[in-house]
Parts: structure tokens; sequence; C-alpha cells
């Protein structure tokens, strides 16, 4: 997994959302890199990572564990946002003597049968990089099909250009979408994670209910939820101030 990493000090792997990569999670870095080590890693199909045709938890908790064991890492605390969420989930529960503390944003374990992701995918499939050629072509065709302006935003932000010049997204769309299913509609399962634990929820958000908080604590029984106030699904943009607050109160607890 491609990472890169701030700072020294307690190692906290930070794991993005569906499209994104660690990129995303530079501001919060840059705030935390003075009293941990920061690492902001790609998931596979996603940044600078390698590209697969299979994705699903039980690869991404391998990818993770050869990750810590390849940096030699020692208890470290896991972060991670929708389905990097579903990634420190599936880890933990895998692996639950490896991280110190875990962290899940605004995402639930349980098996999601509608997301709006999903219709993303179709939209994505319809852009054409033969004819787009700058970051705001992309923007104008994006918002003639998605009336969420920040998630015109995010993903108008997540192209790079290749070596004949054009244009493309800078997550492999074609195997995000065959392994959606895995993703997504399936839920995590198996295991239990014994260490402290934290679910940060928007509240604006309908990814994570209170009727998922008795399945949560029976994976997670030293969890808890909180409500991020005027906030949606990206929590950590959304409301910058109260997130950290969250984060820091969690990290300086025993």
């Amino acid at each position: 997994m491609y990472s890169k990493i701030y700072g020294s000090g307690i190692p906290i792997l930070v794991f993005h959302g569906l499209f994104g990569d660690g990129s995303n999670w530079i501001s919060f870095a840059r705030n935390f890199e003075k009293f941990y080590q920061i690492h902001l890693l790609d998931i596979r199909n996603h940044g600078k990572s390698f590209v697969s045709d299979k994705m699903n938890y039980d690869l991404i908790s391998e990818d993770i564990l050869e990750y810590i064991n390849n940096y030699k890492l020692n208890s470290p605390i896991l972060i991670g946002h929708s389905m990097g969420g579903r990634a420190v989930m599936d880890f933990s529960i895998k692996y639950p003597i490896i991280p110190k503390k875990i962290i899940i944003l605004d995402i639930s374990p349980k098996a999601y049968t509608y997301n709006n992701q999903e219709k993303l995918i179709h939209i994505l499939k319809k852009v054409d990089f033969n004819f787009i050629n700058t970051r705001k072509e992309l923007e104008f065709f994006l918002r003639k099909n998605i009336s969420d302006m920040k998630i015109v935003s995010f993903l108008s932000k997540c192209i790079k250009r290749k070596e004949n010049g054009k244009l493309c997204f800078s997550f492999s769309l074609l195997k995000i979408e065959k392994n959606y299913n895995f993703l997504i509609h399936r839920e995590i399962k198996n295991g239990i994670y014994h260490g402290s634990t934290l679910f940060l929820r928007g509240e604006y958000s309908d990814y994570l209910n209170n009727e998922d908080y008795n399945y949560i604590r029976k994976l997670f029984p030293k969890s808890t939820i909180h409500t991020i106030t005027k906030s949606g699904h990206w929590i950590h943009i959304d409301n910058t101030t109260d997130f950290y607050n969250e984060i820091n109160s969690f990290l300086n607890e025993m």
C-alpha cells in the first residue's frame, strides 16, 4: 500500500473512503504530526496503490497487516472514514491484538442495501476523458448529473494525468464497480475487538443510525458513539473544530 508519513511518535494509520486517497487527509496529518506519526494510506485500487481485480475486506485486511509488519509498527491507532472505516472494523476483529485503539467515522458494520455511491459509479462511467481535458470541464459535467456540490467538488479533484497527457481518475473505477458488492452490501462480522473504540457520526448523515448501535456494541463492546453536529458524511470537513476535539479527547484517554 502506498503511503505518505508525517511526524513521529505513536503511529496513527488513516484510511480514506471510496474514490478518495490518503491526500484527502493531509490537513489532519498536519494537525496531529507534532505528537503522532501519521500514515496516510491509499487502499488498493485508489491513489498510488496497486491495481487489483479483487477487492474485499479480507484482502484489504491482509494489505493492512503486511503494511504494519513491513514498517514494524507497534500498537498502532487506526482511523477509517466510510469504506476505510469498514476496512478498519474488519481488520480489528480479525487481528484484535494489533490496534491500540480504533476510530470509525460515519459508517456502520451493517450491510447497506442501497448507497448513493452505486449511482455515482454509473455517472462516473459516462465521463469521457477524450473530450474532458481540465478539472473545470469535469466539474461542469458532474454538476449536470450530481446535485450535491460537495460530491462534485470532491470527485473533480480525484484525477491525474497519464503519460500521454490525458486525464484519468485517480482510482480504478471498473475494479471498484466489479467489487462493489463486497465493499458495501455485505456486513462486517465474525469477530470481536475488545479495544477502545470511538464511532463518530454526522448529525445530518444517515450512514450510521440509532438502530445500528446494538450491533456495533456486539462487535466492539468498548465502543462509544458520538455525533458531530452541523456535519454530514464528511464530518472531518464539515465541522473540523468539533471533529478534532473529539479525536484529541479520545487519543488522550488512558
